[in-house]
């Protein structure tokens, strides 16, 4: 048993690869150099980033082939971004041109995936040598990778499946982040939108899809390319950290170095084109880096001193995505090795991001919906308020006269009392007066009353109802003001019957207070009720000379008025929209008329 496992080891030992890689710098590149006779150093993997280096290197690769049957080789770069790639075969001691490669080259590849890939195929027991010279103006990483075809396909396509997936992953959370902006309008999803779209662009330049699919015969674009979408990463990511975290509100000390950092990303994206390629690389790589640091130091400062929620999703989110980005920069800059992790770290980094502060953004949509509902029932306490002083003093205007009215029945019924002949029939007179001047302000408290208990449940009501529950609310303001009701179509509408009263009550005391400030003579309101198959819609329209037109959008934004402070508070027809489009799900609109202000308010019918 012994012996034939020692055996088995000398058969695997002898069918072994015995495959080897060295390298050659050559410092100076404008000397001429036989490379033959220069002494190669073996290439230790964790090695092989030298970072931004002016050098040419020489790689010296020997394949073996030591079983008794023909077989493929592939030498194989990971990374994409080397400029110039020269392979040489030796035979007989000389240097035969192979192949010529490189990102600042017309695009060929012995391959089918996007790393730069050389095919050898080796009868049984030959062994071939290969030098490559290579030449970059970026980060120069010169790791080889020595693989069987089938290896190499079956590493490719795994490679293949995972960017697959991540820009799978990458255009369903762009569209529906983009459908989310479509809806709310925050400026903050725009943003995120932006920088993804440039972030998918730098990795499929820096992978090498790019330049393997789209711009194959366009090589010069590789000058550009990687730093420029890396640059324009870099500016959205602090414009878009600005205005997530609110930091020029709630952080204003740190908002202008910020914005500084994002003009300094622009500056660096215009030297691109000025500068060469690797000053222009080398700048916007380290500016990248400090960008992270900064906006990683501006969560922090948002979180623990500004007291921002959102902070740490923030950070938590953007830490994983930045931390990719910092891992690859680090990289290129030869201050980490080259392996899965600095290699596959921004996409790992993008992904983990993606989930979360796409989540992180559905919730602050949330928090700031709850704001928006607690903010705008805080607007209807403060108009219902604002309506029962109205009323309340309605009330009293409209007692005044039924209690003088008593008053003089009570006096002569104290009159007659007094005389020596008690005269029955002024006093039964007099009593029934007072009794249906109390009935009348008894009525008025509950018209009242019921305009103040909240409607739970929606109804069908006629509209015509709901403007002569109105005309006797505000009887009192009505005097010297002609009323008229056009009724082209009164059935019934669906909706909440005290809202809809609330917003005729609003409309028509603005025009009434209109008439009042402007001092209008000739005073008319005109109620028009209209319909279509679906809707039924009030025209409220007044003779007060109308809104100006630069009024005409903002007559119905909270707190805006053009009354004088004691007239009116602003939120009143805003209240009135709100009422109308959120409870009701219809339209309210303004517009002048000929004379005046027509104000149109539009719900769905109600059924039968």
């Amino acid at each position: 048993m012994k012996k034939v496992f020692i055996f088995l080891l000398f058969i695997t030992h002898l069918l072994a690869s015995t495959d080897s890689i060295s390298y050659f710098e050559q410092k100076n590149i404008s000397k001429n150099i036989d490379i033959l006779k220069e002494k190669f150093i073996f290439i230790d993997s964790k090695k092989s980033n030298f970072g931004f280096n002016e050098s040419i290197f020489w790689i010296k690769v020997k394949v073996f082939n030591n079983s008794t049957i023909d077989s493929k080789k592939v030498l194989s770069f990971p990374y994409t971004l080397l400029d110039y790639i020269d392979i040489y075969e030796l035979k007989d001691n000389k240097l035969i041109k192979k192949r010529e490669m490189g990102d600042l080259r017309e695009y060929v590849n012995d391959g089918f995936f996007s790393e730069p890939s050389f095919f050898v195929n080796l009868q049984a027991n030959e062994k071939k040598t290969f030098i490559f010279k290579v030449q970059t103006q970026g980060s120069m990483n010169i790791d080889l990778k020595i693989l069987d075809y089938d290896s190499y396909i079956k590493d490719g396509v795994i490679k293949s499946q995972i960017l697959m997936f991540y820009f799978g992953a990458v255009l369903i959370m762009l569209m529906y982040n983009f459908i989310l902006y479509l809806y709310i309008r925050d400026k903050s999803y725009l943003y995120y939108i932006f920088f993804h779209f440039d972030y998918m662009l730098f990795t499929l330049a820096y992978s090498g899809l790019a330049f393997s699919y789209f711009w194959s015969s366009i090589p010069f674009l590789n000058n550009f390319a990687v730093p420029f979408f890396m640059s324009i990463g870099s500016t959205l990511a602090v414009v878009f950290a600005i205005d997530f975290l609110h930091i020029k509100a709630n952080s204003k000390k740190i908002y202008k170095p910020l914005l500084m950092l994002a003009y300094f990303n622009v500056i660096a994206t215009i030297l691109i084109f000025i500068l060469s390629y690797r000053l222009a690389t080398l700048i916007v790589t380290l500016l990248s880096l400090f960008s992270v640091i900064v906006i990683l130091g501006s969560s922090a400062y948002s979180y623990y001193i500004s007291k921002n929620p959102n902070a740490k999703f923030f950070a938590l989110a953007w830490g994983f995505l930045l931390l990719g980005i910092f891992t690859v920069n680090a990289k290129n800059l030869g201050l980490l090795p080259v392996n899965i992790f600095t290699t596959y770290a921004a996409f790992i980094g993008a992904f983990i991001e993606l989930t979360l502060l796409s989540s992180a953004l559905a919730y602050r949509y949330k928090l700031q919906n709850e704001r928006i509902a607690q903010k705008d029932i805080a607007l209807i306490r403060q108009s219902r308020h604002a309506s029962m002083g109205e009323m309340i003093a309605n009330i009293a205007h409209q007692w005044r006269q039924p209690l003088h009215r008593i008053n003089l029945s009570l006096s002569v019924i104290d009159s007659v009392l007094q005389r020596d002949e008690v005269d029955k029939r002024v006093i039964d007179k007099k009593l029934k007066s007072s009794q249906e001047n109390l009935q009348y302000m008894s009525n008025t408290i509950e018209d009242f009353t019921s305009y103040f208990r909240p409607d739970k449940f929606k109804e069908n009501f006629r509209i015509l109802e709901i403007v002569d529950n109105a005309k006797i609310l505000l009887e009192s303001r009505l005097k010297n003001i002609v009323i008229k009701i056009v009724k082209k179509n009164d059935d019934l509408v669906s909706g909440f019957r005290n809202e809809y009263l609330q917003v005729v009550l609003v409309i028509l005391n603005n025009a009434i207070d209109n008439f009042v400030e402007k001092d209008i003579q000739n005073r008319e309101i005109i109620l028009s009720i209209n319909s279509n198959t679906k809707y039924i819609w009030l025209d409220i329209s007044d003779s007060g000379g109308g809104i100006k037109e630069e009024n005409l959008e903002k007559v119905f934004d909270p707190y805006y008025t053009t009354k004088f402070k004691e007239m009116g508070t602003g939120i009143g027809l805003y209240m009135a929209k709100l009422l109308i489009t959120e409870s009701m799900h219809g339209e309210l609109s303004a517009l002048n008329s000929k004379d005046g202000a027509n104000f149109r308010i539009k719900i769905e019918r109600g059924g039968t």
